[in-house]
């Protein structure tokens, strides 16, 4: 292929590098923390030492007095000066404490700010917080959710019934109740050859960014202006939430980012970033707040997971399923809905359990209980790692109490036909479940990897292998939330032949600028490096919702594609005109307008845009045209996406859905627990892919992270309900020698109801790696009969399950020993 003819192909689906890169890895990234504006004071922040108290007293008075300090304020005396921190979801079954950015009378979780203050540099503040005298009541914590005491029925009595309230005005700890049934669950259950039970639970662990929260707010008094650089994921609700509890028109308030260094879903509201606003509000001077990591460890939206389910699933002898029951149970910390975004994951998981299986009866309830612990941060999965970790356990136990191999009672339960709306509601557009799952099991080599593990096991080694079905729904759209489902973009092709796009969703590090830069150079004939990808400043960008649920394929590309296309369709009739050829019969590619088969004519984009400006201008080359010059906005949204509830109250908020498989090899130390991840496999199908080095990439990512969540990562605390995993000392994240190989495969199956035919991608690992690594771990101890259904998988872990598969076994071997003594009697 000559050169010229490269130029000519699409740019979407290659696999060229980063346009971020290079900035980032320089260090030339410009980030919250990378700006302080003269004269900026710095905030610092009052935790407290308690994770439940009432709030007797506090007196600001000898800090206030302190050489430096500009200004400290209470959570009493700010009260008069903002409203509280506004609900991010509106869902029935929900509820919301009413809190603010600082404690009034009460603090919920260990960490929780009582107060602040301002000042001339960043030590004086710190030291000024020593001089702030507290005076505590403290209450008795409550530190976990009772399995046994929850209410799943409605029948008016408490979920928790010891355990005391943390808000007054509510009458339980109860945050989430979440019902729903469809189908003859009962009846299926009657009618079932086979019933298996399992109890599934996930461990407390954190999103670990590698930047914490950071703010510089600076308000300008005269014209009572706010401006706020952030580190978040969704500018433009920010702006809007900052408008509301400071009681300022969005017109006065600009919200801008920059690079932001990883969100994972915990940078997705407002909460301690609204302290040193006030602060500047207060003082008419910037006010600057960097997070540092022991902060976001002790108070931060960082707690996720943390959930156990009790689950049935009723089969068939041949293995289809007939029906399935969950409870499912998790502890939100102090709040998952204002203070941070967790909450929905649950009904989200609610709805997926299901999964990419044929399950046409159905019974679900959800309890999501509050507890003195931070707030109950989203992270990446959002639900749907909630959903894979039950149903492909099940699948693993129902293949083991029939006698099947697991991957052909897959295959007998997956979807295969498209579209197919899942007895939840979701409509699954398309997919390649069955494809995926042979293509893992080829990629594995799994009969050699059988062989490899009988001889290991022959000699005193124990390898295990696993393999899970995933589905990734993508590009969620919820209503009653500030996360509604739409997105925005504006592009414009410049007089000189470059293009600026610009979009309201937030790059957090998904390759936004160069996925954004190759849709648009293919609509408008350009190359991705004549493409400049604008965002994160609210009053330059259209109001878009940011990055979460992994929407940025979904959503931002095509609102991106929706508003270049229309650049395109005005480019072409322009070069008509100038080249005397139907815009029909012309065609764009390598920065050129050209005929179709007539290469000799043809116009480079540059100077078709000059002429559309200029000379002769829009009159003449754009001649009935409304907006006569090469610009276009468009707001999508999705045909999918339906918030009406049918006659089994059912909706559908994620209009894509990914198909995928893994399987995993490890090896089990039995004398000491550990466990050695080998190889993880893993095949993807997110529809067509913009840029498979970015695709790979996140995938790679994602599943790094569910790595170290499911096997070492855990949020621990002590008996009296203090942090001891305060630091990256004391939190275990992998690193490049714990990290297993991981190959990524792909299938492309288009989405029929997205421009480009892609879906969301990037969530996948984290929603499939926890499962495989318990289904291979789980293989691995089958000599001695042990269940693997809890994380996380530490040394220690493993040998308690170990002695307890051993002590099961003898206490097996009495009983029927002391059967046949009977029995000779």
């Amino acid at each position: 292929m000559t050169v010229d003819e490269m130029r000519q192909q699409p740019w979407v689906g290659r696999r060229i590098p980063r346009q971020e890169d290079n900035r980032l890895v320089t260090g030339t990234g410009r980030f919250a923390d990378d700006v302080t504006p003269q004269g900026a004071l710095h905030c610092a922040i009052l935790r407290s030492p308690h994770p439940h108290a009432r709030i007797v007293r506090v007196d600001v008075a000898r800090a206030r007095s302190m050489p430096g300090v500009v200004a400290a304020v209470s959570g009493a005396e700010a009260r008069e000066h903002w409203a509280p921190l506004p609900p991010n979801f509106a869902l029935p079954g929900i509820v919301a404490p009413r809190v603010y950015g600082l404690a009034v009378d009460k603090v919920v979780y260990e960490g929780e700010p009582v107060a602040a203050v301002a000042a001339t540099d960043r030590y004086l503040a710190e030291d000024a917080l020593e001089a702030i005298e507290v005076e505590y009541e403290v209450l008795e914590p409550v530190m976990d959710v009772d399995e046994g005491a929850v209410d799943w029925y409605g029948d008016g009595s408490p979920a928790s019934p010891a355990s005391p309230r943390l808000y007054d005005e509510w009458d339980d700890n109860v945050q989430v109740r979440y019902d729903f049934a469809y189908g003859d669950v009962e009846r299926s259950f009657g009618e079932a050859d086979a019933v298996v039970e399992a109890r599934v639970a996930v461990h407390r662990y954190a999103a670990v960014p590698l930047e914490p929260r950071a703010v510089v707010a600076e308000y300008d008094p005269d014209g009572r202006t706010l401006t706020v650089r952030v580190a978040t994921q969704v500018p433009h609700q920010m702006r809007t939430t900052y408008a509301r509890i400071f009681g300022l028109p969005e017109t006065s308030v600009r919200v801008l980012t920059g690079d932001v260094g990883g969100g994972y879903g915990s940078k997705g509201q407002a909460d301690g970033d609204v302290v040193p606003i006030l602060l500047s509000i207060l003082t008419g001077r910037p006010v600057k707040w960097a997070e540092t990591r022991e902060e976001w460890m002790l108070a931060g939206p960082v707690g996720s997971r943390g959930y156990v389910h009790h689950a049935e699933l009723a089969l068939r002898s041949d293995g289809t399923v007939l029906a399935l029951r969950d409870r499912l149970l998790a502890d939100v910390g102090c709040d998952g809905v204002v203070r941070a975004i967790g909450l929905a994951a649950l009904i989200v998981g609610a709805t997926y359990i299901p999964g990419p299986y044929r399950i046409d009866a159905y019974d679900v309830r959800v309890r999501g209980l509050v507890t003195n612990k931070p707030a109950y941060g989203a992270y990446r999965g959002y639900g749907k790692d909630i959903a894979n970790q039950l149903i492909e356990r099940l699948m693993d136990k129902a293949a083991a109490a029939l006698g099947m191999d697991p991957l052909e009672l897959r295959r007998r339960n997956l979807l295969t036909e498209f579209p197919h709306e899942i007895c939840t509601g979701p409509i699954i557009e398309s997919g390649s479940f069955v494809e995926c799952l042979d293509l893992v099991q080829e990629k594995m080599d799994l009969p050699a990897l059988r062989r490899e593990q009988e001889r290991a096991r022959a000699n005193g080694r124990f390898l295990g292998v696993g393999v899970v079905s995933t589905m990734e729904p993508s590009a969620g759209a919820i209503p009653m939330s500030v996360f509604s489902g739409f997105e925005s973009a504006t592009v414009r092709l410049h007089p000189d032949g470059t293009v600026t796009a610009l979009t309201g969703l937030q790059p957090i590090g998904q390759g936004v600028q160069t996925s954004y830069a190759q849709v648009v150079a293919d609509c408008v004939g350009v190359s991705p490096a004549d493409v400049r990808v604008r965002w994160g400043d609210t009053d330059a960008v259209p109001y878009g919702l940011g990055a979460y649920a992994s929407r940025g394929a979904t959503f931002g590309v095509a609102a991106a594609h929706q508003a270049a296309t229309e650049v395109g369709r005005k480019l072409l009739l322009a070069a008509s005109v100038a080249l005397e050829v139907t815009p029909d019969d012309l065609e764009l590619g390598g920065g050129t307008v050209r005929a179709k088969g007539s290469p000799g004519t043809a116009m480079d984009v540059a100077d078709v845009a000059q002429r559309t400006y200029f000379q002769p201008g829009p009159y003449a080359m754009l001649p009935g045209e409304k907006e006569p010059v090469l610009e276009a906005s468009a707001v999508y949204t999705n045909p999918e996406v339906n918030w009406l509830p049918d006659e089994h109250g059912r909706l559908r908020i994620y209009p894509t859905h990914g198909s995928g498989a893994m399987g995993c090899l490890v090896e089990v130390d039995v004398e000491t627990g550990g466990v050695d991840v080998r190889k993880v496999w893993y095949v993807h199908d997110s529809g067509r892919l913009i840029n498979p080095g970015i695709v790979e990439n996140q995938l790679i990512g994602s599943s790094v992270q569910a790595f170290g969540g499911t096997m070492f990562e855990q949020i621990v605390y002590d008996d009296a309900g203090t942090l001891l995993t305060r630091t990256l000392g004391d939190y275990q994240l992998p690193n490049a020698a714990s990290v297993p190989d991981i190959e990524v495969s792909h299938i492309e199956t288009p989405s029929p109801i997205t421009p480009l035919g892609t879906k969301g991608l990037g969530e996948g690992g984290h929603i499939g790696i926890g499962a495989v690594l318990l289904s291979a771990v789980e293989d691995a101890l089958r000599p001695f009969g042990a269940e693997v259904l809890e994380t996380p998988l530490t040394p220690p872990r493993i040998l308690q399950l170990i002695d307890r598969a051993r002590e099961s076994r003898a206490r097996e071997s009495r009983a029927q020993t002391a059967g046949a003594v009977r029995d000779d009697v």
